[in-house]
């Protein structure tokens, strides 16, 4: 097949696959441009044409970061009442069963053929299987209507987490998908507006370049690189300081989710200038087993501060996970 005429080509549609927000960054920095000349009737037409497109689009981003924070939190939950699950209530349960049939038993051996293996497994949906399977065993043993009842209400529990988590995902889903769609409807019409510049600066075609972002345009990029995630441990009474990378472009409005995996120590945290900061007037503070969603000017980011601090305030070391997205507005 011969290849298209190079001039033909889209060059926004090209240069953002695969990087729907740089087209968010190009297209906010083309409405700008078009905002400051839309005295001239020509280009408020090109405006006015441009302008909902954007505006949709960002909406857009703002709904799916929203919705990605409130998936960290429902998987957060999940993954908190599997871990009871396997911490707790198994012995809880594993106790109660004694009572009836010893370890030895051909019964006992029956009900945990495997032990606690199966409730560990790093699969979740194997996890659940598990205990699906223990609350079918026991429904066959009378005696032990008890531990079938508090097993059924565990995996109620269980499944209404799960529920809410698959859906979430289902949801990001299909907006990641909308904004591919918008993605292309921008890139037709800046190509568009390209062309009808092109038109009306004919004589001085040098002015076409003021209303397009060409650095940006012509830098590599993807999504990856707009956003930062960083899972570690800090010890008691110690300050970790995070590195936050070159290429994600921090401002006060962008998105962060602290979470402390921790089920006895307090986090704090807050951006800093300075790997070695202890405090900071502006932070966040993020209690046990718990997550926060935050913007960064909420945790005390400024201009040059390139660290996320995580300050533990317990007395045992504590894992902790963050995420950080770029904002969306120009």
């Amino acid at each position: 097949m011969k290849s298209l005429w190079f001039f033909l080509i889209n060059t926004f549609e090209v240069n953002t696959r695969g990087s729907r927000r740089k087209m968010l960054r190009i297209a906010n920095y083309h409405l700008s441009r078009l905002q400051a000349m839309k005295s001239d009737p020509a280009i408020l037409v090109l405006f006015d044409l441009f302008e909902p497109a954007v505006l949709l689009y960002r909406s857009m981003f703002s709904n799916l970061d929203s919705a990605e924070g409130i998936s960290i939190s429902n998987t957060a939950q999940f993954t908190r009442l599997l871990d009871e699950m396997s911490d707790t209530y198994f012995d809880d349960w594993q106790t109660m069963v004694r009572q009836e049939y010893g370890p030895d038993t051909t019964e006992f051996k029956a009900i945990f053929p495997h032990g606690k293996a199966p409730f560990q497994r790093s699969q979740y949906d194997l996890r659940m299987v598990a205990v699906e399977a223990l609350h079918t065993t026991l429904l066959t043993f009378p005696s032990l209507s008890a531990v079938a009842d508090d097993v059924a209400a565990q995996l109620t529990l269980l499944r209404a987490a799960r529920d809410t988590q698959t859906e979430g995902f289902g949801t990001n889903a299909f907006t990641a998908n909308m904004i591919e769609q918008q993605r292309l409807v921008l890139a037709n019409l800046m190509d568009d507006n390209l062309c009808d510049l092109k038109k009306k600066y004919r004589p001085n075609i040098k002015m076409v370049e003021n209303f397009f972002d060409l650095a940006e345009l012509r830098k590599s990029s993807s999504d990856a690189d707009a956003q930062f995630a960083f899972s570690g441990a800090v010890e008691a009474g110690v300050t970790s300081a995070v590195p936050v990378p070159d290429k994600l472009l921090l401002s006060a409005n962008a998105s962060c989710i602290f979470g402390n995996k921790s089920n006895l120590a307090e986090l704090e945290f807050f951006f800093s200038a300075n790997a070695s900061a202890a405090d900071n007037p502006v932070k966040t503070p993020v209690m046990a087993m718990q997550s926060v969603q935050v913007n960064a000017a909420e945790s005390g980011w400024a201009p040059g501060a390139k660290f996320i601090i995580v300050k533990n305030l317990g007395t045992v070391t504590a894992e902790f996970e963050l995420r950080v997205v770029e904002a969306i507005e120009n």
